[in-house]
């Protein structure tokens, strides 16, 4: 096993400013929630104070990840402030936790929020694939071998659920599971135990979530 050595490094970029242009947006919400992503949550504590000023109840959630979302899942609030930038954290976060996530991004010093349509498309998407999942016989089950991604157990598990309903399923591992790296394969749909960004890429079939599909074919 290779030790890995993780350094922080935050982003110089100021959320303070615009949030404090948009604190009438959150009037309607008395206790809120702030996660962020890596780059900036050596500002959460910042933010929360000005939260907290306005006289909001501010529980700090810390990070999110692409393929984890726990920690705003866990949260007991009426909506969610993600700092940081990109819109696909707080759509994960919008999607798992059914609230509303509003954006605030320091590099682009844009105030937003994830939209109902926003959410209806990407759970579409998510449907979509899911159906032509129940008409595949071969399934390709990718494991990433990134550290803090790969999980092979859970590969296994799926690999073994689907063939006991009369599937074809092979491991597929990899460091980069890229569409191009994937086209020569002979597979019906793949499933992801990896990072759950790959929903949204051109992988020329359908790719769907190792927990959503289990419990649609269940």
């Amino acid at each position: 096993m290779v030790e890995v050595l993780h350094i922080p490094c935050f982003s110089s970029a100021d959320p303070i400013p615009v949030l404090r242009e948009s604190l009438d947006r959150l009037s309607v919400y008395k206790r809120i929630g702030v996660v962020s992503s890596s780059q900036h949550l050596n500002r959460l504590d910042d933010v929360a104070a000005v939260l907290k000023q306005a006289g909001k109840e501010i529980v700090v959630g810390g990070q999110v990840l692409g393929c984890r979302q726990d920690n705003a899942v866990s949260l007991d609030v009426d909506a969610i402030l993600y700092v940081g930038s990109g819109r696909f954290h707080p759509l994960g976060v919008a999607v798992k936790t059914d609230l509303p996530v509003f954006i605030l991004n320091p590099i682009s010093q844009v105030f937003d929020v994830v939209s109902s349509d926003e959410r209806k498309r990407y759970l579409g998407r998510r449907k979509a694939s899911l159906v032509r999942a129940l008409e595949s016989e071969v399934f390709g089950v990718l494991v990433s071998s990134k550290d803090g991604q790969m999980d092979m157990k859970k590969a296994l598990e799926v690999k073994s659920f689907l063939e006991g309903r009369g599937k074809k399923a092979y491991i597929i591992a990899a460091e980069e599971l890229s569409p191009n790296n994937l086209l020569p394969l002979k597979v019906d749909c793949f499933v992801n135990t990896a990072c759950p960004r790959m929903e949204a890429d051109c992988f020329h079939r359908p790719v769907v979530n190792s927990d959503d599909l289990t419990g649609f074919l269940s």
